[in-house]
Protein backbone atom coordinates (compact mmCIF):
# COMPACT_ATOMS: atom_id res chain seq x y z
CA UNK A 1 0.00 0.00 0.00
CA UNK A 2 1.30 3.42 -0.95
CA UNK A 3 2.14 6.12 1.60
CA UNK A 4 -0.91 8.19 0.67
CA UNK A 5 -3.23 5.26 1.33
CA UNK A 6 -1.61 4.45 4.65
CA UNK A 7 -2.01 8.09 5.66
CA UNK A 8 -5.69 8.04 4.68
CA UNK A 9 -6.38 4.96 6.77
CA UNK A 10 -4.38 6.27 9.73
CA UNK A 11 -6.18 9.57 9.57
CA UNK A 12 -9.56 7.84 9.41
CA UNK A 13 -8.66 5.90 12.52
CA UNK A 14 -7.19 8.82 14.50
CA UNK A 15 -9.06 12.13 14.21
CA UNK A 16 -9.11 13.04 10.51
CA UNK A 17 -9.10 16.82 10.62
CA UNK A 18 -6.31 17.00 13.19
CA UNK A 19 -3.58 15.48 11.04
CA UNK A 20 -2.48 17.97 8.46
CA UNK A 21 -0.01 15.50 6.93
CA UNK A 22 -2.84 13.29 5.76
CA UNK A 23 -4.25 15.79 3.31
CA UNK A 24 -4.60 14.26 -0.09
CA UNK A 25 -4.14 15.84 -3.52
CA UNK A 26 -6.66 18.39 -4.69
CA UNK A 27 -9.65 17.06 -6.61
CA UNK A 28 -9.19 16.28 -10.26
CA UNK A 29 -9.89 19.15 -12.67
CA UNK A 30 -12.15 18.74 -15.62
CA UNK A 31 -10.51 17.40 -18.75
CA UNK A 32 -8.27 20.09 -20.19
CA UNK A 33 -8.61 22.39 -17.16
CA UNK A 34 -5.70 24.69 -16.30
CA UNK A 35 -4.29 26.00 -13.08
CA UNK A 36 -3.91 22.65 -11.36
CA UNK A 37 -0.58 21.44 -9.99
CA UNK A 38 -0.98 17.72 -9.28
CA UNK A 39 1.55 16.04 -6.99
CA UNK A 40 4.21 13.75 -8.41
CA UNK A 41 2.91 10.46 -9.76
CA UNK A 42 3.53 7.32 -7.78
CA UNK A 43 6.23 5.10 -9.28
CA UNK A 44 4.97 2.85 -12.05
CA UNK A 45 1.63 4.65 -12.43
CA UNK A 46 1.92 5.49 -16.11
CA UNK A 47 -1.80 6.19 -16.61
CA UNK A 48 -2.54 8.16 -13.42
CA UNK A 49 -3.93 11.68 -13.52
CA UNK A 50 -0.94 12.89 -11.51
CA UNK A 51 1.24 11.98 -14.50
CA UNK A 52 -1.02 12.65 -17.51
CA UNK A 53 -3.14 15.45 -15.96
CA UNK A 54 -6.07 15.29 -18.42
CA UNK A 55 -8.49 12.71 -19.81
CA UNK A 56 -7.27 13.66 -23.28
CA UNK A 57 -3.77 12.66 -22.20
CA UNK A 58 -5.14 9.39 -20.87
CA UNK A 59 -6.97 8.59 -24.11
CA UNK A 60 -3.76 9.12 -26.04
CA UNK A 61 -1.98 6.53 -23.87
CA UNK A 62 -4.67 3.81 -23.84
CA UNK A 63 -4.23 0.84 -26.21
CA UNK A 64 -6.38 0.63 -29.33
CA UNK A 65 -9.96 -0.39 -28.62
CA UNK A 66 -10.10 1.13 -25.13
CA UNK A 67 -12.44 4.02 -24.42
CA UNK A 68 -12.23 6.69 -21.70
CA UNK A 69 -15.29 8.84 -21.10
CA UNK A 70 -16.26 11.40 -18.45
CA UNK A 71 -19.84 10.58 -17.45
CA UNK A 72 -22.19 12.96 -15.67
CA UNK A 73 -22.74 11.74 -12.10
CA UNK A 74 -26.15 12.87 -10.78
CA UNK A 75 -26.11 11.19 -7.33
CA UNK A 76 -23.24 13.10 -5.72
CA UNK A 77 -22.70 15.64 -8.47
CA UNK A 78 -19.81 16.19 -10.89
CA UNK A 79 -18.28 13.84 -13.45
CA UNK A 80 -16.88 10.33 -13.21
CA UNK A 81 -14.31 8.63 -15.43
CA UNK A 82 -15.47 5.37 -17.05
CA UNK A 83 -13.00 3.12 -18.87
CA UNK A 84 -14.23 0.36 -21.22
CA UNK A 85 -12.41 -2.30 -23.19
CA UNK A 86 -13.23 -5.60 -24.85
CA UNK A 87 -16.00 -6.70 -27.19
CA UNK A 88 -19.36 -5.02 -26.57
CA UNK A 89 -21.14 -8.39 -26.84
CA UNK A 90 -18.89 -10.03 -24.20
CA UNK A 91 -20.23 -10.49 -20.64
CA UNK A 92 -19.65 -7.30 -18.64
CA UNK A 93 -17.22 -7.13 -15.70
CA UNK A 94 -16.98 -4.08 -13.43
CA UNK A 95 -13.68 -3.45 -11.59
CA UNK A 96 -13.65 -1.24 -8.47
CA UNK A 97 -10.47 0.23 -7.01
CA UNK A 98 -9.36 0.98 -3.46
CA UNK A 99 -8.14 4.10 -1.68
CA UNK A 100 -5.53 6.32 -3.30
CA UNK A 101 -5.39 8.56 -6.32
CA UNK A 102 -4.25 5.75 -8.62
CA UNK A 103 -7.94 4.97 -9.10
CA UNK A 104 -8.71 2.46 -11.82
CA UNK A 105 -5.02 2.02 -12.70
CA UNK A 106 -4.60 -0.34 -9.73
CA UNK A 107 -6.38 -2.87 -11.95
CA UNK A 108 -4.51 -2.01 -15.15
CA UNK A 109 -1.94 -4.88 -14.92
CA UNK A 110 -4.75 -7.40 -15.55
CA UNK A 111 -7.27 -5.35 -17.54
CA UNK A 112 -5.93 -5.95 -21.08
CA UNK A 113 -5.94 -9.75 -20.64
CA UNK A 114 -9.37 -9.72 -19.00
CA UNK A 115 -10.67 -7.77 -22.00
CA UNK A 116 -10.03 -10.79 -24.23
CA UNK A 117 -13.05 -12.56 -22.71
CA UNK A 118 -14.95 -9.82 -20.88
CA UNK A 119 -16.39 -6.41 -21.61
CA UNK A 120 -14.29 -4.69 -18.95
CA UNK A 121 -15.57 -1.57 -17.22
CA UNK A 122 -13.49 0.33 -14.68
CA UNK A 123 -14.17 3.65 -13.00
CA UNK A 124 -12.46 6.28 -10.96
CA UNK A 125 -14.92 6.56 -8.10
CA UNK A 126 -15.96 10.17 -7.30
CA UNK A 127 -13.13 11.90 -5.46
CA UNK A 128 -10.40 9.72 -6.99
CA UNK A 129 -8.21 9.81 -10.08
CA UNK A 130 -9.71 11.75 -12.98
CA UNK A 131 -13.19 12.02 -11.44
CA UNK A 132 -14.31 15.21 -9.76
CA UNK A 133 -14.47 15.37 -5.97
CA UNK A 134 -18.05 15.86 -4.74
CA UNK A 135 -18.80 17.69 -1.52
CA UNK A 136 -20.47 14.73 0.18
CA UNK A 137 -19.87 11.70 2.39
CA UNK A 138 -18.01 9.16 0.24
CA UNK A 139 -19.38 5.98 1.80
CA UNK A 140 -19.85 2.53 0.26
CA UNK A 141 -23.60 3.13 0.39
CA UNK A 142 -23.26 6.36 -1.61
CA UNK A 143 -20.88 4.75 -4.10
CA UNK A 144 -23.32 1.85 -4.59
CA UNK A 145 -26.02 4.36 -5.56
CA UNK A 146 -23.61 6.06 -7.96
CA UNK A 147 -22.76 2.76 -9.65
CA UNK A 148 -26.37 1.62 -9.89
CA UNK A 149 -27.28 4.80 -11.76
CA UNK A 150 -24.26 4.36 -14.03
CA UNK A 151 -25.23 0.80 -14.94
CA UNK A 152 -28.77 1.94 -15.68
CA UNK A 153 -27.44 4.64 -18.05
CA UNK A 154 -25.17 2.09 -19.75
CA UNK A 155 -28.14 -0.27 -20.12
CA UNK A 156 -26.36 -3.09 -18.25
CA UNK A 157 -28.99 -5.17 -16.47
CA UNK A 158 -26.65 -7.51 -14.61
CA UNK A 159 -22.91 -8.15 -14.51
CA UNK A 160 -19.97 -9.56 -12.57
CA UNK A 161 -18.27 -7.19 -10.11
CA UNK A 162 -14.76 -7.42 -8.67
CA UNK A 163 -13.65 -4.99 -5.98
CA UNK A 164 -10.25 -4.51 -4.36
CA UNK A 165 -9.66 -3.05 -0.88
CA UNK A 166 -12.19 -0.23 -0.41
CA UNK A 167 -13.62 -1.29 -3.76
CA UNK A 168 -14.39 -4.68 -2.23
CA UNK A 169 -16.54 -3.00 0.41
CA UNK A 170 -18.25 -0.94 -2.29
CA UNK A 171 -18.88 -4.08 -4.36
CA UNK A 172 -20.35 -5.84 -1.33
CA UNK A 173 -22.68 -2.90 -0.67
CA UNK A 174 -23.70 -2.76 -4.36
CA UNK A 175 -24.60 -6.47 -4.32
CA UNK A 176 -26.49 -6.12 -1.03
CA UNK A 177 -28.48 -3.00 -1.94
CA UNK A 178 -29.06 -3.82 -5.64
CA UNK A 179 -28.92 -7.63 -5.83
CA UNK A 180 -30.49 -7.82 -9.28
CA UNK A 181 -27.52 -5.92 -10.74
CA UNK A 182 -24.76 -8.27 -9.52
CA UNK A 183 -24.70 -11.80 -10.93
CA UNK A 184 -21.43 -12.77 -9.28
CA UNK A 185 -19.08 -11.06 -6.88
CA UNK A 186 -15.30 -11.18 -6.34
CA UNK A 187 -13.82 -9.52 -3.25
CA UNK A 188 -10.05 -8.97 -3.29
CA UNK A 189 -8.43 -8.10 0.06
CA UNK A 190 -11.52 -6.13 1.02
CA UNK A 191 -10.91 -3.29 3.48
CA UNK A 192 -13.30 -2.15 6.17
CA UNK A 193 -16.04 -4.61 7.25
CA UNK A 194 -14.54 -4.95 10.76
CA UNK A 195 -15.44 -2.43 13.44
CA UNK A 196 -13.07 0.52 13.64
CA UNK A 197 -11.55 -0.70 16.92
CA UNK A 198 -10.94 -4.21 15.58
CA UNK A 199 -9.39 -2.80 12.41
CA UNK A 200 -7.24 -0.47 14.50
CA UNK A 201 -5.77 -3.44 16.36
CA UNK A 202 -4.71 -5.02 13.07
CA UNK A 203 -3.32 -1.76 11.72
CA UNK A 204 -1.07 -1.41 14.78
CA UNK A 205 -0.22 -4.42 16.92
CA UNK A 206 -1.59 -6.77 14.24
CA UNK A 207 1.66 -6.34 12.33
CA UNK A 208 3.35 -8.46 15.03
CA UNK A 209 3.17 -12.09 13.81
CA UNK A 210 0.88 -14.36 15.82
CA UNK A 211 2.63 -17.57 14.76
CA UNK A 212 6.09 -18.79 13.85
CA UNK A 213 7.84 -17.76 17.06
CA UNK A 214 10.44 -20.03 18.70
CA UNK A 215 8.89 -22.15 21.44
CA UNK A 216 10.36 -20.04 24.24
CA UNK A 217 9.00 -16.77 22.84
CA UNK A 218 5.42 -17.75 21.97
CA UNK A 219 3.96 -16.75 25.31
CA UNK A 220 5.88 -13.46 25.48
CA UNK A 221 4.75 -12.55 21.94
CA UNK A 222 1.13 -13.37 22.75
CA UNK A 223 1.23 -11.22 25.88
CA UNK A 224 2.83 -8.37 23.94
CA UNK A 225 -0.02 -8.55 21.43
CA UNK A 226 -2.47 -8.63 24.33
CA UNK A 227 -0.92 -5.48 25.81
CA UNK A 228 -1.06 -3.79 22.41
CA UNK A 229 -4.75 -4.67 22.08
CA UNK A 230 -5.43 -3.11 25.49
CA UNK A 231 -3.69 0.12 24.45
CA UNK A 232 -5.60 0.31 21.15
CA UNK A 233 -8.88 -0.31 22.95
CA UNK A 234 -8.06 2.49 25.39
CA UNK A 235 -7.41 4.90 22.52
CA UNK A 236 -10.66 3.99 20.79
CA UNK A 237 -12.51 4.18 24.09
CA UNK A 238 -11.69 7.88 24.46
CA UNK A 239 -14.27 10.45 23.28
CA UNK A 240 -14.51 10.10 19.52
CA UNK A 241 -13.95 13.38 17.63
CA UNK A 242 -15.59 11.87 14.54
CA UNK A 243 -18.91 11.26 16.33
CA UNK A 244 -20.14 14.69 15.23
CA UNK A 245 -19.66 13.64 11.61
CA UNK A 246 -21.73 10.51 12.08
CA UNK A 247 -24.55 12.50 13.62
CA UNK A 248 -24.45 15.32 11.04
CA UNK A 249 -23.78 14.16 7.51
CA UNK A 250 -23.95 17.73 6.21
CA UNK A 251 -20.64 18.40 8.00
CA UNK A 252 -18.66 15.99 5.81
CA UNK A 253 -18.05 18.43 2.93
CA UNK A 254 -17.22 21.23 5.36
CA UNK A 255 -14.65 19.37 7.48
CA UNK A 256 -13.23 17.10 4.75
CA UNK A 257 -13.26 19.41 1.76
CA UNK A 258 -10.67 18.37 -0.87
CA UNK A 259 -9.62 15.36 1.22
CA UNK A 260 -11.37 12.56 -0.62
CA UNK A 261 -9.13 9.72 0.57
CA UNK A 262 -9.66 10.66 4.22
CA UNK A 263 -13.38 11.17 3.59
CA UNK A 264 -13.75 7.75 1.97
CA UNK A 265 -11.56 5.97 4.52
CA UNK A 266 -13.50 7.43 7.44
CA UNK A 267 -16.84 6.62 5.81
CA UNK A 268 -15.62 3.08 5.13
CA UNK A 269 -14.79 2.59 8.83
CA UNK A 270 -18.24 3.91 9.71
CA UNK A 271 -20.16 1.48 7.45
CA UNK A 272 -22.05 -1.40 9.08
CA UNK A 273 -22.25 -4.48 6.85
CA UNK A 274 -24.04 -6.64 9.43
CA UNK A 275 -27.27 -7.24 7.52
CA UNK A 276 -25.45 -7.73 4.20
CA UNK A 277 -22.99 -10.34 5.47
CA UNK A 278 -25.66 -12.69 6.83
CA UNK A 279 -28.24 -12.35 4.04
CA UNK A 280 -26.45 -11.78 0.71
CA UNK A 281 -27.27 -14.57 -1.75
CA UNK A 282 -24.96 -13.50 -4.59
CA UNK A 283 -22.29 -16.14 -5.39
CA UNK A 284 -19.10 -14.66 -3.94
CA UNK A 285 -15.46 -15.57 -4.48
CA UNK A 286 -12.94 -14.10 -2.04
CA UNK A 287 -9.24 -13.67 -2.89
CA UNK A 288 -6.75 -12.71 -0.20
CA UNK A 289 -2.99 -12.29 0.09
CA UNK A 290 -2.07 -14.25 3.19
CA UNK A 291 0.52 -11.67 4.28
CA UNK A 292 -1.74 -8.64 3.74
CA UNK A 293 -0.63 -6.02 6.28
CA UNK A 294 -3.54 -3.69 5.43
CA UNK A 295 -6.74 -5.75 5.28
CA UNK A 296 -6.63 -8.53 7.90
CA UNK A 297 -7.04 -12.09 6.68
CA UNK A 298 -9.55 -12.38 9.52
CA UNK A 299 -11.94 -10.35 7.36
CA UNK A 300 -11.61 -12.86 4.54
CA UNK A 301 -12.33 -15.73 6.94
CA UNK A 302 -15.36 -13.88 8.29
CA UNK A 303 -16.78 -13.26 4.82
CA UNK A 304 -16.13 -16.79 3.58
CA UNK A 305 -17.77 -18.37 6.61
CA UNK A 306 -20.72 -15.99 6.94
CA UNK A 307 -21.75 -15.04 3.42
CA UNK A 308 -24.27 -17.76 2.48
CA UNK A 309 -22.55 -18.61 -0.84
CA UNK A 310 -18.84 -17.82 -0.61
CA UNK A 311 -15.37 -19.38 -0.89
CA UNK A 312 -11.96 -18.07 0.21
CA UNK A 313 -8.82 -18.44 -1.95
CA UNK A 314 -5.40 -17.59 -0.48
CA UNK A 315 -2.37 -16.32 -2.39
CA UNK A 316 0.67 -17.44 -0.41
CA UNK A 317 3.33 -14.84 0.29
CA UNK A 318 1.26 -12.06 -1.32
CA UNK A 319 0.28 -8.77 0.30
CA UNK A 320 -2.52 -6.26 -0.20
CA UNK A 321 -2.31 -5.68 -3.98
CA UNK A 322 -2.09 -9.11 -5.65
CA UNK A 323 -2.76 -7.69 -9.12
CA UNK A 324 0.56 -5.85 -8.79
CA UNK A 325 2.57 -8.16 -6.54
CA UNK A 326 1.65 -11.48 -8.18
CA UNK A 327 0.04 -10.48 -11.47
CA UNK A 328 0.16 -13.80 -13.34
CA UNK A 329 -0.95 -15.91 -10.38
CA UNK A 330 -3.72 -13.49 -9.48
CA UNK A 331 -4.99 -13.20 -13.05
CA UNK A 332 -5.20 -16.99 -13.46
CA UNK A 333 -7.12 -17.30 -10.20
CA UNK A 334 -9.42 -14.38 -11.01
CA UNK A 335 -10.30 -15.79 -14.42
CA UNK A 336 -11.07 -19.18 -12.86
CA UNK A 337 -13.27 -17.90 -10.03
CA UNK A 338 -15.20 -15.67 -12.44
CA UNK A 339 -16.27 -18.87 -14.23
CA UNK A 340 -16.83 -21.22 -11.28
CA UNK A 341 -19.40 -21.09 -8.47
CA UNK A 342 -18.08 -21.05 -4.92
CA UNK A 343 -17.78 -24.44 -3.25
CA UNK A 344 -19.88 -24.86 -0.10
CA UNK A 345 -17.97 -25.29 3.16
CA UNK A 346 -18.07 -28.82 4.55
CA UNK A 347 -20.04 -29.27 7.77
CA UNK A 348 -18.20 -30.59 10.85
CA UNK A 349 -18.27 -34.40 10.93
CA UNK A 350 -20.73 -35.95 13.39
CA UNK A 351 -19.45 -37.38 16.66
CA UNK A 352 -18.54 -41.06 16.31
CA UNK A 353 -18.48 -41.69 20.07
CA UNK A 354 -19.96 -40.21 23.29
CA UNK A 355 -18.69 -36.68 23.83
CA UNK A 356 -15.84 -36.19 26.29
CA UNK A 357 -14.66 -33.13 28.21
CA UNK A 358 -11.44 -31.34 27.21
CA UNK A 359 -9.11 -29.71 29.74
CA UNK A 360 -6.29 -27.35 28.73
CA UNK A 361 -4.12 -25.96 31.55
CA UNK A 362 -0.98 -23.84 31.26
CA UNK A 363 -0.33 -24.56 27.58
CA UNK A 364 1.11 -22.21 24.94
CA UNK A 365 0.52 -22.10 21.19
CA UNK A 366 -1.76 -25.12 20.93
CA UNK A 367 -4.35 -25.59 18.15
CA UNK A 368 -7.48 -27.53 19.02
CA UNK A 369 -10.44 -28.90 17.06
CA UNK A 370 -13.01 -31.69 17.31
CA UNK A 371 -16.24 -32.33 19.22
CA UNK A 372 -16.50 -32.13 23.01
CA UNK A 373 -19.00 -31.76 25.81
CA UNK A 374 -17.28 -29.12 27.98
CA UNK A 375 -14.00 -27.39 27.12
CA UNK A 376 -12.16 -25.90 30.10
CA UNK A 377 -9.19 -23.61 29.40
CA UNK A 378 -7.14 -22.21 32.27
CA UNK A 379 -3.92 -20.15 32.14
CA UNK A 380 -3.36 -20.92 28.46
CA UNK A 381 -1.72 -18.50 26.02
CA UNK A 382 -1.89 -18.19 22.22
CA UNK A 383 -4.45 -21.00 22.06
CA UNK A 384 -6.39 -21.31 18.79
CA UNK A 385 -9.64 -23.25 18.53
CA UNK A 386 -10.57 -24.00 14.91
CA UNK A 387 -13.91 -25.53 13.84
CA UNK A 388 -14.35 -26.92 17.33
CA UNK A 389 -17.85 -27.98 18.44
CA UNK A 390 -18.81 -28.04 22.11
CA UNK A 391 -21.77 -27.76 24.46
CA UNK A 392 -19.97 -25.32 26.77
CA UNK A 393 -16.62 -23.49 26.89
CA UNK A 394 -15.03 -22.04 30.02
CA UNK A 395 -12.06 -19.63 29.80
CA UNK A 396 -10.02 -18.57 32.82
CA UNK A 397 -6.91 -16.33 32.77
CA UNK A 398 -6.17 -17.13 29.12
CA UNK A 399 -5.51 -15.57 25.71
CA UNK A 400 -7.53 -17.45 23.08
CA UNK A 401 -8.52 -17.19 19.42
CA UNK A 402 -11.53 -19.00 17.98
CA UNK A 403 -12.41 -19.49 14.32
CA UNK A 404 -15.58 -21.26 13.21
CA UNK A 405 -16.31 -22.55 16.72
CA UNK A 406 -19.85 -23.71 17.50
CA UNK A 407 -21.03 -23.78 21.12
CA UNK A 408 -24.58 -25.00 21.53
CA UNK A 409 -25.42 -25.84 25.08
CA UNK A 410 -28.11 -25.65 27.69
CA UNK A 411 -27.87 -22.98 30.39
CA UNK A 412 -24.67 -21.14 29.31
CA UNK A 413 -22.57 -21.45 26.12
CA UNK A 414 -19.44 -19.39 26.98
CA UNK A 415 -18.18 -18.43 30.44
CA UNK A 416 -15.12 -16.16 30.25
CA UNK A 417 -13.21 -14.71 33.22
CA UNK A 418 -10.13 -12.45 33.17
CA UNK A 419 -9.25 -13.48 29.61
CA UNK A 420 -8.90 -12.10 26.10
CA UNK A 421 -10.94 -13.75 23.33
CA UNK A 422 -10.73 -12.99 19.62
CA UNK A 423 -13.54 -14.94 17.93
CA UNK A 424 -14.32 -15.03 14.20
CA UNK A 425 -17.44 -16.56 12.64
CA UNK A 426 -18.42 -18.40 15.83
CA UNK A 427 -21.86 -19.44 17.14
CA UNK A 428 -22.77 -19.17 20.83
CA UNK A 429 -26.20 -20.59 21.60
CA UNK A 430 -27.93 -21.38 24.90
CA UNK A 431 -30.36 -20.00 27.42
CA UNK A 432 -27.58 -17.47 27.98
CA UNK A 433 -24.99 -17.12 25.22
CA UNK A 434 -22.06 -15.43 27.02
CA UNK A 435 -21.23 -14.53 30.62
CA UNK A 436 -18.17 -12.35 31.01
CA UNK A 437 -16.29 -11.16 34.10
CA UNK A 438 -13.30 -8.78 33.78
CA UNK A 439 -12.65 -10.00 30.22
CA UNK A 440 -12.12 -8.58 26.75
CA UNK A 441 -13.99 -9.98 23.76
CA UNK A 442 -13.39 -9.10 20.11
CA UNK A 443 -16.17 -10.81 18.14
CA UNK A 444 -16.39 -10.68 14.33
CA UNK A 445 -19.16 -12.31 12.34
CA UNK A 446 -20.41 -14.13 15.44
CA UNK A 447 -23.96 -15.27 16.16
CA UNK A 448 -25.32 -15.00 19.70
CA UNK A 449 -28.59 -16.88 20.10
CA UNK A 450 -30.14 -16.95 23.58
CA UNK A 451 -33.57 -17.70 24.98
CA UNK A 452 -32.96 -15.23 27.83
CA UNK A 453 -30.10 -12.78 27.14
CA UNK A 454 -27.08 -12.80 24.87
CA UNK A 455 -24.42 -11.27 27.14
CA UNK A 456 -24.23 -10.71 30.89
CA UNK A 457 -21.26 -8.70 32.16
CA UNK A 458 -20.35 -9.17 35.83
CA UNK A 459 -16.97 -7.48 36.33
CA UNK A 460 -16.19 -4.73 33.83
CA UNK A 461 -15.61 -6.18 30.37
CA UNK A 462 -14.80 -4.76 26.94
CA UNK A 463 -16.92 -5.91 24.00
CA UNK A 464 -15.95 -5.15 20.40
CA UNK A 465 -18.42 -6.53 17.86
CA UNK A 466 -18.01 -6.49 14.07
CA UNK A 467 -20.97 -7.51 11.87
CA UNK A 468 -22.36 -9.82 14.55
CA UNK A 469 -25.93 -11.07 14.90
CA UNK A 470 -27.84 -11.16 18.21
CA UNK A 471 -31.12 -12.84 19.04
CA UNK A 472 -32.39 -12.84 22.62
CA UNK A 473 -35.43 -11.80 24.64
CA UNK A 474 -34.52 -8.09 24.39
CA UNK A 475 -33.10 -7.64 20.90
CA UNK A 476 -32.98 -9.24 17.47
CA UNK A 477 -30.72 -7.83 14.80
CA UNK A 478 -27.17 -6.90 13.88
CA UNK A 479 -24.55 -5.80 16.39
CA UNK A 480 -21.64 -3.61 15.27
CA UNK A 481 -20.34 -1.79 18.32
CA UNK A 482 -17.59 -1.14 20.86
CA UNK A 483 -18.54 -0.76 24.51
CA UNK A 484 -17.66 -1.57 28.10
CA UNK A 485 -20.21 -3.23 30.38
CA UNK A 486 -20.26 -3.94 34.07
CA UNK A 487 -23.10 -5.39 36.10
CA UNK A 488 -25.38 -5.21 33.08
CA UNK A 489 -26.95 -7.07 30.21
CA UNK A 490 -26.05 -6.31 26.62
CA UNK A 491 -28.62 -4.26 24.72
CA UNK A 492 -27.28 -3.53 21.21
CA UNK A 493 -30.27 -1.25 20.67
CA UNK A 494 -28.73 1.23 23.13
CA UNK A 495 -25.33 2.22 21.64
CA UNK A 496 -22.56 3.17 24.01
CA UNK A 497 -24.34 2.03 27.15
CA UNK A 498 -22.14 2.33 30.26
CA UNK A 499 -18.95 3.08 28.38
CA UNK A 500 -16.01 4.01 30.60
CA UNK A 501 -12.60 3.87 28.90
CA UNK A 502 -10.57 5.09 31.87
CA UNK A 503 -8.99 2.11 33.64
CA UNK A 504 -9.21 3.34 37.25
CA UNK A 505 -12.68 4.88 37.46
CA UNK A 506 -15.27 2.33 38.65
CA UNK A 507 -18.74 2.25 37.21
CA UNK A 508 -21.70 2.37 39.62
CA UNK A 509 -23.48 -0.91 40.34
CA UNK A 510 -26.84 -1.57 38.73
CA UNK A 511 -29.49 -2.61 41.24
CA UNK A 512 -32.07 -5.21 40.32
CA UNK A 513 -30.08 -6.90 37.55
CA UNK A 514 -32.46 -9.25 35.69
CA UNK A 515 -31.48 -12.89 36.09
CA UNK A 516 -29.46 -12.26 39.29
CA UNK A 517 -26.07 -13.67 40.01
CA UNK A 518 -22.62 -12.18 39.71
CA UNK A 519 -21.09 -9.28 41.57
CA UNK A 520 -22.18 -5.95 40.06
CA UNK A 521 -20.14 -4.04 42.65
CA UNK A 522 -16.86 -5.40 41.25
CA UNK A 523 -14.54 -2.79 39.73
CA UNK A 524 -11.84 -5.13 38.45
CA UNK A 525 -10.53 -3.77 35.15
CA UNK A 526 -9.94 -6.18 32.27
CA UNK A 527 -6.23 -6.73 32.06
Amino acid sequence: MTLSRRRALATALFAPWALEGAAQPAPAPQAGARGSSPPPAEPGCALCRERLQTVAGLRARLPAGWRAQMESEPVLGGEMLVIQGGASEAPPLLLLHGLGQNGFTDWWPVMPLLARTWRVLAVDLPGFGYSSAPQAKLSPTQYARVLERLLARLDIATLAVAGHSMGGAVALRLAADFPARVARLVLVDAAGILHRTAFGKHATIGQLPSAGWPAGLEEAAARLRDLGHILVERVFGLPDPTAVLRANEWLWPLLLRDRSSVNAALALMDEDFGAAVFTLRTPTQIIWGDVDAVAPLRTGELLARRLPRAQLHLLRGVGHTPMVQATAEFLALLQRVLREPPRPRAAPPPADAPLQDLQCTGEVGRRLGGRFRTVRIERCTALHLIDLVAERIELRDSIVEMTGVQVRGGELALDIVNSELVATACDFEGRQAIRTDAARLDLAGCRLDAQAFAVQALGRSRLVASVCEVRDAMYQGSWHDDRELQGALLDPGTPGELTNPLPNLPLPPLPGLPGGGGSPQSTTAPR
